[in-house]
């Protein structure tokens, strides 16, 4: 942590307004979300898989008394490479808490952000909404919201589904009759 926090000291002066983000890495790539949706980064508790579910879930845990849903940062990342997922950065919401998995929380950083790209902007399976640099490193800044959004609507098409069982389920059950 201490040599990211010295490669990027040479944020003073800045003249654009700036908020304060968490910083983190996954597989190759640095990221943030905004500081005050983070409620805290923790290391990586057991994740159990829920059948049923598309691939931007990665499943549930169970942390002081609450089951916390974990969301796949793959399904909004299109070019997010491979990554160890050992920190669990959980993320407060009206109605309860969600998490994502990521390889290192560094910082709590002030940066100035800028806009991304307007078809980005308008596209709500896009969760990335603008970036900033700090020192020689590009950061793409995150919308939890649209994080969550994009969960959620995978989650409502796929129970919706007549296609919910996996070809095998069908015939695991009809064979549990016998």
């Amino acid at each position: 942590m201490d040599k990211f926090n010295h490669q990027f000291e040479s944020n003073v002066g800045l003249s654009m307004p700036t908020a304060t983000h968490c910083v983190f890495r996954r597989g190759g790539i640095w990221l943030a979300l905004p500081a005050i949706a983070v409620r805290e980064a923790m290391l990586r508790p057991e994740i159990v898989f829920v059948p049923g579910t598309p691939s931007s879930f990665a499943g549930l845990c169970h942390v002081r008394s609450e089951f916390i849903p974990v969301l796949n940062l793959d399904s909004v990342l299109s070019e997010c490479d491979s990554s160890s997922d050992q920190v669990l950065l959980m993320m407060d919401d009206a109605d309860g808490p969600w998490a994502v998995l990521v390889d290192e929380v560094t910082s709590l950083q002030s940066l100035e952000i800028s806009d991304a790209p307007a078809a980005d902007l308008f596209d709500p399976t896009c969760a990335v909404v603008g970036w900033a640099t700090l020192g020689n490193t590009v950061i793409k800044i995150l919308e939890q919201s649209r994080i969550r959004s994009f969960a959620e609507q995978h989650l409502a098409e796929m129970w919706q589904s007549s296609e919910l069982l996996h070809p095998g389920s069908a015939r695991l059950e009809s064979n549990s009759r016998t």
